[in-house]
């Protein structure tokens, strides 16, 4: 019997998933990502027409980055429990909620309390969504999917400030909200009608709580090698995702669209650095392709670091380096965050919770940091991503050992 295509979704033994199911899933991981890329031209617009500082602005950015940690402890959990699909609906919701929210707002506190809902909604699309690849792929297929599903977010998260600077030079800085409440409708949607249910809903008796699951978590330390390192080398993504803006808008003067071309550019390292994990992971192995991106991660901080204390800005520089670390931290990415779950398979959601978590409370602080620090050059930017790779380069060095 033939099977419709967009309604497979494949045992841990098999090896095919549904075009739309896959599609939703790569959705609901970019949801995030994509709500902040496209807000995060208009920051200095948001500052010039609420009349406030940079360290107020950046709330906009911690807020969701705090709910989007704190959203995942609560999700990951609830849908080993109840189920992967339900868990989807509730985050469809507050997407939706949370951008129509934000896209009405006539104060910047408004703003700041929408996008914590936004945050919440994304939590449950970013944490469930690499469980169901769990659920489908098993021990052996789930490192290649998840290159592939990052691959794709990555390619969302990239074209999201092209968008959101060239909707705010034609339009106004709501309507990348209102882009972002469009993409929420889509997802909620397309989990009602598409996604079905990839793993079994637990009773309280089958699962142990989340106080102990977590614990047991926090005790592993090959958990902890892949945890650490994936979260530490995202903050050091958001270092630029934070602090670039200014230095462009604000300090050279670059129009919104011509800043969503540059942060496009890149951005699209990750996607190319995702694409490429992808064929490395079978020949390499995934101990070889973690060293190489952190390496690929520290190099063009430091020689960027370099340039900004000798007063070097060539935007075609910045741009081809950063372009080189993105791709780091797409060749990291999928390998980490598949270690993570992998070392609890039991437990997948719960896993996936506590990495997103930390990586969006590392996210959370270095932005407000990059408000804090910013003195109108890009150094603030590279120089933190510098300490931030030296710091995951010595943890994964310690704890390697314990993850495979």
């Amino acid at each position: 019997m033939n099977e419709d295509p967009n309604n497979i979704v494949a045992t841990q033994s098999g090896q095919s998933i549904g075009i739309l199911v896959f599609g939703t899933l790569v959705l609901c991981t970019a949801f995030g990502e994509v709500a902040t890329g496209l807000i995060v031209p208009a920051l200095p617009t948001l500052g010039e027409v609420f009349a406030r500082p940079p360290e107020t602005i950046q709330l906009t950015i911690v807020s969701f980055a705090l709910m989007f940690a704190i959203g995942q402890l609560f999700f990951g959990p609830f849908s080993d429990r109840r189920g992967r699909r339900v868990a989807l609906l509730i985050g469809g919701v507050l997407a939706l909620a949370g951008s129509s929210l934000a896209a009405a707002a006539d104060s910047i506190w408004v703003i700041v309390l929408a996008r914590g809902i936004q945050g919440l909604g994304g939590a449950a699309g970013y944490v469930v969504s690499r469980a169901v690849v769990r659920d489908v792929y098993g021990a052996v297929g789930a490192p290649k999917a998840m290159a592939t599903l990052f691959a794709l977010m990555a390619a969302s998260f990239l074209m999201a400030p092209l968008i959101g600077g060239v909707l705010l030079d034609l339009t106004g800085w709501r309507v990348g909200f209102v882009f972002a409440a469009v993409t929420g409708l889509i997802w909620l949607l397309s989990t009602l009608f598409v996604m079905p249910e990839t793993s079994k809903a637990h009773s309280p008796s089958e699962i142990d709580r989340p106080s102990v699951v977590y614990i047991g978590l926090f005790r592993h330390r090959g958990f902890l090698a892949f945890m650490i390192t994936h979260s530490i080398g995202y903050a050091g993504l958001y270092c630029f995702v934070a602090g670039a803006p200014y230095y462009f808008i604000d300090s050279i003067g670059a129009a919104p669209s011509i800043y969503g071309v540059i942060a496009a550019i890149a951005m699209s390292g990750f996607l190319a650095g995702s694409f490429a994990a992808r064929a490395a992971i079978p020949r390499w192995g995934s101990p070889r392709v973690i060293n190489v991106s952190l390496l690929l991660m520290f190099f063009p901080s430091v020689v960027l670091a370099g340039c900004g204390v000798a007063g070097w800005s060539m935007v075609w520089v910045i741009v081809i380096l950063q372009f080189v670390f993105w791709f780091g931290g797409g060749f990291l990415a999928p390998n980490t965050a598949a270690g993570v779950m992998m070392s609890h398979p039991k437990a997948a959601g719960a896993a996936a919770a506590v990495l997103g978590f930390v990586q969006m409370c590392a996210a959370a602080a270095v932005s407000l940091t990059q408000g804090l620090i910013y003195d109108g050059t890009l150094l603030p930017v590279v120089g933190m991503q510098v300490a931030l790779c030296s710091v995951a380069w010595l943890i994964w060095t310690v704890l390697k050992r314990h993850a495979f």
